[in-house]
């Protein structure tokens, strides 16, 4: 449907799914070198399971609570953690604005 509403449909894994590899390949290869994705736990960790995260961009809230709440990454596990630096922090009414890089 969205292909013939006009926008150009990549496919990038089998069925319902997305490669994050073969996602970021194909996008590549339209010249979409430069990608910001946007999504909830799952997301992230397929990314950081594939190897294709360079950079974080994370929001820390001056707000605490409790619960039963998942980490900011769920999903396959990765066998050695991935190494970031912080690039930047930005501070606004107690709220941080942080951006890591792939170290």
């Amino acid at each position: 449907a969205a292909g013939k509403a006009g926008a150009r449909v990549v496919v990038a894994g089998e069925g319902a799914g997305v490669d994050p590899r073969r996602a970021v390949r194909a996008l590549a290869e339209l010249g979409h070198t430069r990608l910001l994705t946007e999504g909830g736990p799952r997301l992230l960790g397929q990314l950081i399971a594939a190897d294709a995260l360079d950079e974080l961009c994370l929001t820390v809230s001056p707000m605490v609570t409790a619960g039963d709440a998942q980490r900011i990454a769920g999903g396959p596990s990765v066998t050695l953690p991935r190494r970031f630096a912080l690039s930047s922090v930005v501070e606004e009414d107690g709220f941080l604005f942080t951006r890591y890089r792939r170290a």
